[in-house]
């Protein structure tokens, strides 16, 4: 087998639907298969996964896809009973998997007839990482979808002028920012839209499932890899669209939860985060931070929280306001979660 698929899902019926579409007309002509793993779903998945394959179905989401859409699709469907994260989902996936090649997508993308082709192209070696572009659709269903993901610069256009001011921020952060470098740090490698050799991820162990929330689970893989001897590229060529809109509370407050929960024991089995993230700037001196500057007092006057809630409001904001909301919220959720905070002493004295 060439190619192994994982999409992992949780409730995520429609959305997935759209994925599956999407990869029914891949042109890659390479043996492959397309692994789902319904992480505890509820919603109706499995029986809209029976009705697309030719079965019955009987499910509630049966109006998602016509049956035996995906009769031709090499589906592998892997079932967990309860909900146990992103990281368990995908580790179930690759003990099935049987590809050479393993490219992770999530439910809610939707990639172009070309998306395997391209990535693998990206890939001259095992130990070359493939890192696809993700970019926002803020398009209704089939409307120029595949100018979009042939980055036609008409529909480009037309998408950029519809997009949220922070939805044009966040494009433009984590891999995007390598796109004409030859290689980007570890660190920046995400698993909605990626490829890496078995052989390489075999080395560098599976998902550690203790990261159960959103982001650490990536960034920990993406710097086992690069211990492992993976190099990073950005694949600007394996363009998929991004179908679930959040708020930017939400993104802000999933790094919130990153930083309270995940960023500790990141920290702990790659010190270099602590530098990398800049957590030391709101740490207390007694950690060997520089918590008692500006950004400790923006911090502590709760800057991050009125920035989330003006944003909403239409604020416009540039890119180092932005920056700063990102960077308080992990970097304020970790300072929470460290042990020294238990002992602090009352009305915002920190110790010294």
């Amino acid at each position: 087998m060439e190619i192994s698929v994982i999409i992992p899902s949780y409730n995520d019926g429609p959305l997935l639907a759209r994925c599956l579409d999407s990869l029914r007309a891949q042109d890659h002509g390479l043996p492959w298969e397309v692994v789902v793993v319904l992480d505890g779903s509820r919603d109706g998945s499995r029986s809209m996964l029976e009705r697309g394959r030719g079965g019955a179905g009987g499910g509630p989401l049966d109006s998602q896809v016509e049956p035996g859409a995906w009769r031709d699709l090499p589906l592998v469907v892997v079932e967990l009973p309860e909900n146990r994260g992103r990281s368990a989902a995908r580790n179930a996936a690759l003990a099935a998997a049987r590809g050479e090649w393993l490219l992770f997508l999530d439910a809610d993308l939707r990639v172009g007839p070309d998306w395997v082709r391209r990535l693998r192209a990206c890939q001259p070696d095992p130990f070359v990482v493939a890192v696809g572009e993700m970019v926002y659709d803020n398009q209704p269903r089939g409307v120029g979808e595949m100018a979009l993901l042939a980055a036609d610069p008409a529909a480009e256009r037309r998408r950029r002028a519809g997009l949220k001011a922070h939805q044009r921020y966040l494009e433009r952060r984590g891999p995007w920012k390598f796109r004409d470098q030859p290689a980007m740090p570890p660190r920046y490698f995400y698993t909605c839209n990626s490829s890496v050799h078995h052989g390489l991820l075999a080395q560098a162990g599976p998902f550690d499932e203790r990261l159960r929330g959103w982001g650490g689970e990536d960034i920990d893989m993406g710097l086992r890899l690069g211990e492992k001897g993976g190099r990073l590229v950005y694949c600007r060529e394996a363009r998929a669209l991004h179908a679930q809109e959040r708020s930017f509370a939400t993104h802000c407050a999933n790094l919130e939860r990153l930083g309270r929960e995940g960023l500790n024991h990141l920290v702990e089995r790659h010190p270099e985060l602590r530098r990398d993230l800049q957590l030391d700037r709101l740490l207390p001196a007694a950690e060997g931070g520089r918590g008692a500057g500006l950004l400790g007092l923006a911090w502590r006057l709760g800057l991050h929280r009125l920035l989330v809630r003006l944003e909403a409001c239409g604020l416009p904001m540039n890119e180092p306001l932005y920056n700063l909301a990102v960077y308080l919220h992990y970097a304020g959720g970790y300072r929470d979660s460290r042990p020294w905070t238990a002992d602090r002493v009352k009305d915002g004295q920190e110790q010294t």
